[in-house]
């Protein structure tokens, strides 16, 4: 548990500073933008993040299990990585842009200011992103934590950069944050490939009974993958359908906001999979009940904590022309907490060699989800997009919450009710912080 707790805590430290940061971020976008061409960019960049999470064929999943139980070489795994990201980028690419050339899309684009040069600019970067994902797990289930989360501190850091050179400063509107994102995407997967060859050799070798495994062990979890994806982006894309750029803008800042309570099970279920593939069921029968209580019970505090400043706060950093972001905020609430648990809950099984416990709640949850945008949105707006999302990862995390509980035969008290030795956890951590900042004023 120890373990646990320290990379538990880099990561959220690191996932604190990356959301410090992107904030930041996303209140220049918001402001230099405006909403009609701050739903652009999200289009923009949507687009290419979700063909490259199409194109990983469960390989990330994978990279984190085998690296995490070493059955395979890093220097396979990595070697395997490079090849299979170009390969797959590649293809991507040449299948999106024979769709394109059909003029399917044609409509779709030029309704929301997306032009074929944007698109060009866009997909450039898919192998990039694809190794940078494969790349990246690979640290993870080495156990290279501080690696894995300075990445992403390096990534945003540099976004935030060119962010500010290109709009505050060269005023270069749209076009300059597609630049900006580009160049933030290909010097991150330089990084990581630094990184990388710290702890193995990468070389133009292929081990296909590798490819095999990961296919055989990821698939369990791939396609529950795209479901979630699907789950989560699926709304951003019908927005843009249904209604306009505009309304992707300010729908895109309510998610931003809303997404970022995962912070806290985002770094837990981060390490918690490696973990649990190392260490076996027994083991993470005793770890994941206590961290599922405490992710639930500080979920619960920041949601209510957002609700009750949703509004002014957006007015204050993003402007007044976002106040429409304000209630599918508060929608998405009840959905982000409940998925919260879902997200810890899939990590402990993908760790038990059960990745497909959480692609079948993804299936259960976009089987309810898409007809409920289809038919919710047209009527109620993004308003509609947010219930329909927040009904979808409900049903989601109580198929998770069944699976975990048949698998571990942990009771419901233990994952959901808070006790009072836990308490224990957060008044050491005080009492930690106050020593620290008592020696430095002696020192001072």
């Amino acid at each position: 548990m120890t373990g646990l707790k320290k990379s538990g805590a880099l990561t959220f430290l690191t996932q604190t500073i990356v959301f410090v940061i992107g904030f930041a971020t996303s209140i220049i976008l918001a402001r230099y933008l405006g909403p009609t061409d701050r739903g652009v960019y999200a289009l923009i960049i949507l687009i290419p993040s979700f063909l490259g999470a199409l194109g990983t064929l469960g390989i990330e999943i994978s990279n984190v299990y085998f690296s995490a139980n070493k059955k395979y070489r890093l220097d396979d795994i990595t070697s395997n990585s490079l090849i299979l990201s170009i390969a797959l980028g590649l293809i991507i690419i040449l299948i999106f842009f024979g769709v394109y050339f059909t003029g399917l899309l044609d409509e779709y684009f030029h309704k929301n200011n997306i032009t074929f040069f944007y698109l060009c600019m866009a997909l450039f970067t898919l192998p990039f992103i694809l190794l940078n994902g494969f790349l990246n797990r690979i640290l993870l289930g080495a156990g290279e934590i501080f690696k894995f989360n300075s990445i992403s501190v390096y990534q945003n850091i540099f976004q935030l950069i060119l962010l500010i050179i290109f709009l505050i400063i060269f005023t270069q509107g749209l076009p300059g944050t597609v630049v900006a994102y580009i160049i933030t995407t290909i010097g991150g997967t330089l990084l990581v490939i630094l990184l990388i060859t710290k702890i193995a050799n990468i070389r133009l070798s292929f081990n296909t009974k590798l490819l095999k495994d990961s296919i055989c062990y990821g698939g369990k979890g791939y396609l529950g993958n795209i479901a979630q994806l699907l789950n989560y982006r699926l709304d951003t894309f019908l927005v843009a359908y249904f209604l306009d750029a505009a309304s992707v803008g300010y729908y895109a800042i309510a998610v931003g906001l809303a997404e970022k309570l995962w912070m806290i099970p985002g770094s837990i279920g981060t390490v918690l999979f490696p973990r649990v593939a190392s260490i076996g069921n027994i083991q993470a029968n005793q770890i994941t009940p206590k961290v599922s209580r405490h992710t639930l019970f500080i979920l619960f505090l920041a949601s209510i904590g957002l609700l009750a400043l949703a509004k002014p706060f957006i007015q204050l950093m993003f402007g007044s022309a976002f106040l429409p972001s304000v209630n599918p905020l508060i929608i998405l609430l009840p959905g982000i907490v409940t998925l919260s648990l879902s997200k810890v809950l899939t990590s402990d099984l993908a760790g038990r060699g059960k990745p497909e416990f959480g692609a079948l709640s993804s299936f259960v949850s976009l089987a309810v989800n898409v007809p409920l945008i289809i038919f919710l949105v047209p009527k109620w707006g993004i308003c509609g997009a947010a219930f329909a999302s927040t009904v979808a990862y409900s049903l989601a995390t109580v198929v998770v919450i069944i699976s975990f509980v048949r698998v571990s035969n942990i009771s419901l008290v233990n994952l959901f009710l808070i006790k009072t030795d836990d308490f224990g956890v957060y008044s050491g951590m005080f009492n930690s912080i106050m020593r620290k900042i008592s020696l430095f004023k002696v020192k001072q």
